[in-house]
């Protein structure tokens, strides 16, 4: 992309949509407090609302990747963030928990075409040797929207009630719509160089993925039987698409990808880093609202801390990582990270001021780690793939804020908040680790 106005201009576009689908999140999970009293569920029944969503977008992000390949990424995002804007619109009609989840089906379904297109955009638009900064300006677009979410939120849901909430988010999607249109220029490939929509791999991925990740909620749940039978049933599946995907000439996740050590170890790493901060974001607004008795509005001012300062860090990590290379900001920043979540453990019962450090240092070690992964998956995919291998990336976020979130159900219920951060922590070093083994180029 040779001309600088659009190159920034496509940046832009995808900052937008960042903020924009980032700012949805921490929204809802701040209003999911009110939403279990409101509509008279309990905590596990409302944490199908974020739980249903990202199980969408999980699902489907691996067929939205490559359709993004094979039309055109403009025309996957600008139909996608439609989508999501409409959906936002019907989540805040919704009467009951189950219109919500619904509604939050279909957003997810929009949301997952924007995030497989996103680093895709970033990706073509910046040079290999400025491609860590690149990503690092679009993940503090996110962590800005992660940042003002659950002041916003808390003010909303405190005003007006959370169906208000996601009108907001209907509202905000227009102007990352406006920005596409102006900015995305036409990519679609020529009728004939278009490969076959591998339709068969995309159904199964997803249906593997959707049953391991309800069997990992329904477990906590006390559903043991159901729970096994669905992981047999993603065991099948998966036999069943890896069979699949070594015959079809245009796989919708080429197997050869997770065969180059730098692509596989980062979508681990990715994985990884979203179960440890997705423990702490599930439980913490529940423990400052039921725990400590804050209101809506004072617990998004102190969960405001960590997002605040990733959009900070996640900049200056992509420097360092096009500097120095990656190994060095992602070893120290699931590090930090295990330090934060300890910390945060210990304040739990300490004043705000203390446990907001403890936010803030999660956030720096998250901040550390996210853009220079983000940067080694990217580059380590083929030009052609890069719809899919930013799929595959935005598909382990998910799956693995899935799992956080199951997880953490099942340490409410075995331990304390301490204890389930202290986990999470374990969990953190054990991703350091990783990081320090891992090859960080394509081979």
């Amino acid at each position: 992309m040779s001309d600088p106005r659009v190159r920034a201009g496509t940046a832009g576009v995808a900052c937008a949509g960042a903020f924009v689908t980032a700012l949805s999140t921490s929204l809802v999970a701040v209003a999911a407090p009110g939403m279990a009293r409101d509509l008279g569920v309990v905590q596990a029944d409302v944490g199908w609302v974020l739980s249903a969503y990202l199980l969408t977008t999980s699902c489907l992000l691996a067929g939205a990747g490559r359709l993004a390949d094979v039309l055109g990424r403009r025309k996957v995002y600008l139909t996608g963030f439609s989508i999501f804007a409409i959906a936002g619109l019907l989540c805040g009609l919704a009467p009951t928990l189950g219109a919500l989840v619904a509604a939050r089906v279909v957003q997810g379904l929009g949301a997952c075409a924007v995030m497989a297109t996103s680093p895709a955009l970033v990706t073509r638009a910046f040079p290999a040797e400025l491609r860590a900064r690149g990503l690092g300006i679009q993940l503090a677009a996110t962590y800005t929207g992660l940042t003002l979410g659950p002041t916003i939120g808390g003010a909303i849901t405190s005003a007006l009630g959370w169906h208000a909430v996601f009108f907001a988010v209907a509202a905000g999607s227009t102007i990352p719509l406006a920005l596409a249109y102006r900015w995305l220029e036409p990519d679609e490939p020529p009728e004939r160089e278009r490969p076959p929509l591998d339709v068969a791999g995309s159904a199964l991925v997803a249906l593997a993925l959707a049953a391991i990740l309800v069997a990992l909620r329904r477990g906590p749940e006390g559903a043991t039987g159901q729970a096994a039978a669905l992981l047999a049933l993603a065991a099948g599946a998966g036999v069943v698409f890896v069979r699949h995907e070594a015959k079809h000439p245009a796989p919708v996740l080429p197997l050869s990808l997770l065969r180059t050590p730098a692509f596989a170890f980062g979508i681990a790493g990715a994985t990884i880093l979203y179960v440890v901060v997705f423990v702490l974001a599930w439980l913490l607004p529940f423990h400052l609202q039921h725990a400590r008795g804050m209101d809506a509005r004072h617990a998004g001012a102190i969960m405001t801390a960590q997002p605040a300062t990733m959009a900070l860090v996640a900049p200056m990590s992509g420097w360092i990582a096009d500097r120095f290379g990656p190994r060095l900001p992602s070893v120290a920043g699931m590090l930090v990270i295990a330090g934060g979540m300890w910390l945060a453990g210990r304040a739990s019962a300490s004043s705000d001021a203390d446990l907001a450090l403890a936010l803030a240092v999660v956030g720096v070690g998250s901040g550390l780690y996210v853009a220079p992964n983000n940067a080694v998956i990217m580059t380590a995919a083929p030009r052609e793939r890069q719809g899919t291998a930013g799929a595959m990336a935005a598909t382990a976020r998910n799956a693995g804020m899935t799992c956080g979130v199951a997880l953490a159900v099942v340490l409410h219920d075995a331990t304390s908040f301490r204890g389930a951060l202290g986990v999470a922590a374990a969990i953190a070093l054990a991703g350091a680790l990783l990081g320090v083994v891992r090859p960080v180029k394509a081979s």
